[in-house]
């Protein structure tokens, strides 16, 4: 039986298109429609007996609502929770959801009634939908909330703290002798954006330091290519900085790669530091220094408070905090 993403890549689209044609949603072409269609039944796959088991009696289902399935952060959530889930014998329902859509509220309706779960893990950005969440209380559906800004009623929340995180992560680069430092800020509106600013900006005042010039902060919406032009602009600086600290992984690989490209050795000419220790921190040369996210033990968290029965959910008071890992690589070295 072939997979979605098989599926996406014999009918040369994205997983999230073939996610909403197996859906129902409408507002896809014919052709595109066409072309998924020809590549199910080349693969074999069979959505209508692969969710058999759903609605069944007995079920054990979790469900996740994904707005960007391709962050490395929502990957490393996911594969928590896959773990999360197999070890406390549930099932993990996910859907790839598009909360700008007008149709937002018939996606997250159709998805409970197809998958039949009544419990549901919010991750950022939907953990601060508060249509969804409402709509999600008015169905019934028991959910908890990864990393939300703030407490909701009614639901379970988990997080750690970026603002603490981003001031160790800043501390780090000027316990290397850099003052020259260059920021790299996630998308505008984000809790974690602000969170991951305040830090940065506090570890400055710690150490009695002026806080960097602003024309060394660039916004990137945590991103890959506006990450590059980001810090392309700070790198031919005539006075760069000595070290970037970008507020997520995705974002300090493409410095990393801006710096190959301009002929600058990293750490001898620019440390270079990332934040949520996703896949890519080991995978690209030298190795990210990081920050990361306890995902296990959220994910485990997170399974356990929403299994609860529905009387006791939401009852742990405020957000539960879990500790953070500040990880220490070859990408950031005392200052030359």
């Amino acid at each position: 039986m072939g997979k979605i993403s098989d599926i996406a890549e014999r009918a040369g689209v994205s997983s999230k298109t073939v996610s909403r044609i197996l859906n129902g949603h409408p507002n896809i072409s014919e052709k595109t429609r066409r072309k998924v269609e020809e590549a199910i039944t080349a693969l074999g796959y069979e959505p209508r007996a692969a969710s058999a088991g759903f609605n069944g009696a007995g079920h054990r289902g979790i469900g996740v609502l994904f707005g960007d399935p391709d962050a490395g952060y929502q990957i490393s959530v996911y594969q928590a929770l896959l773990d999360a889930c197999r070890d406390s014998g549930y099932f993990l329902a996910v859907e790839a959801f598009d909360e700008t859509a007008k149709d937002w509220g018939d996606q997250v309706r159709g998805f409970i009634e197809r998958s039949g779960v009544r419990r549901v893990i919010l991750v950022p950005p939907l953990c601060d939908s508060f249509e969804i969440q409402n709509l999600l209380k008015q169905m019934g559906v028991h959910f908890a909330l990864i990393s939300p800004s703030r407490p909701v009623s009614g639901a379970d929340s988990i997080a750690m703290d970026d603002r603490l995180a981003a001031m160790e992560m800043t501390q780090h680069l000027i316990g290397l002798g850099h003052r020259r430092i260059g920021f790299l800020s996630g998308r505008p509106g984000h809790v974690a954006t602000l969170l991951r600013r305040q830090g940065f900006d506090e570890a400055f005042g710690l150490a009695g330091l002026p806080l960097p010039e602003e024309s060394l902060i660039r916004s990137a919406d945590f991103s890959f290519h506006p990450a590059m032009d980001a810090a392309r602009s700070l790198l031919t600086l005539p006075d760069r900085p000595t070290a970037i600290f970008a507020s997520n992984d995705e974002m300090a690989a493409a410095v990393i790669m801006v710096a190959n490209d301009l002929g600058l050795s990293i750490p001898a000419d620019i440390s270079v530091a990332g934040f949520d220790g996703s896949q890519i921190s080991q995978t690209i040369w030298p190795e990210l220094t990081t920050v990361r996210q306890p995902y296990e033990a959220m994910a485990r968290m997170a399974v356990e408070l929403v299994s609860r029965p529905d009387s006791e959910a939401g009852q742990a008071a405020g957000i539960q905090v879990l500790p953070h890992t500040l990880v220490v690589r070859g990408s950031t070295a005392e200052k030359a």
